[in-house]
């Protein structure tokens, strides 16, 4: 049997697609409490993980801009107070998303840390604390566990190992609603782990005190799939929508025949 498909129903498909999928890179848990290693993703994408804005230095402050081929609810500039967060840099930064064009940094955001441990001899470390519409603080995890890594590691042929993770807490006592990624638990070797986390909220404003050099924190926007990805997820779609159909009508028929 032919599964046709009209122009209506694949232009459908793929709007309900891009809204349902495109916006959050994956599903996962929210990072919360604390430990001595970040997870590890069982499942881990291809590096990297999204499109990094452009940084302009303004001396004593930044901005960075978007610009397609990221998803249109990035598509924009946002300014920050501080130095921009590379390896050489240390300080607090405070960034300012009210003029991306939702007003915010929407959620499905990837954080980006690169080489965060102590191989340094310093206690490499970030604290993080976002904001909402109102200032307040974020009091909910607004994390999600790691979405992907990327070696060398220790393991064999530079594989990342869950030593190599440093290890993180949130809305500790010393640190209330704000997460902590700590390096000092990396005591082994001396890895060079770039890894992302997920944003599941949206954050107007934020928070980075990075207390020490020798690490970098970038963000990422997700990028727009490219159309042979969605073409084939619709017709994918498409094709399980009329299996359940024809099985739905042959249920129908029998149900029939026999009442």
């Amino acid at each position: 049997m032919c599964l046709r498909i009209t122009t209506h129903q694949l232009n459908w498909f793929i709007g309900l697609f891009l809204l349902w999928f495109a916006p959050i890179p994956a599903f996962a848990a929210p990072l919360s409490g604390t430990g001595p290693h970040l997870p590890i993703p069982s499942i881990n994408p291809a590096w990297p993980v999204g499109t990094h804005p452009t940084r302009v230095n303004l001396g004593g402050n930044f901005t960075g801009t978007w610009t397609t081929p990221v998803q249109p609810a990035w598509v924009g500039t946002f300014t920050a107070n501080g130095p921009i967060p590379g390896s050489t840099a240390a300080g607090l930064v405070q960034y300012d998303f009210t003029s991306l064009p939702l007003g915010y940094l929407p959620a499905g955001t990837f954080f980006v840390f690169g080489d965060i441990d102590q191989g340094s001899t310093l206690p490499e470390t970030a604290k993080l604390t976002a904001f909402d519409a109102s200032g307040n603080s974020l009091a909910t995890p607004w994390l999600d566990e790691t979405h992907a890594v990327r070696g060398p590691g220790t393991g064999t042929a530079g594989t990342v190992q869950p030593g190599d993770m440093p290890g993180w807490s949130w809305n500790d006592s010393s640190s209330p609603n704000t997460y902590v990624v700590d390096g000092s638990t990396i005591i082994t070797g001396n890895p060079s782990v770039a890894f992302a986390l997920t944003s599941n909220q949206p954050i107007y404003t934020m928070e980075l005190n990075k207390l020490t050099t020798h690490y970098g924190f970038g963000l990422a926007a997700p990028d727009v799939p490219e159309p042979t990805t969605l073409t084939l997820a619709c017709f994918g779609s498409l094709a399980l929508v009329s299996l359940r159909r024809r099985r739905f009508n042959a249920n129908s028929s029998l149900h029939k025949k026999w009442f």
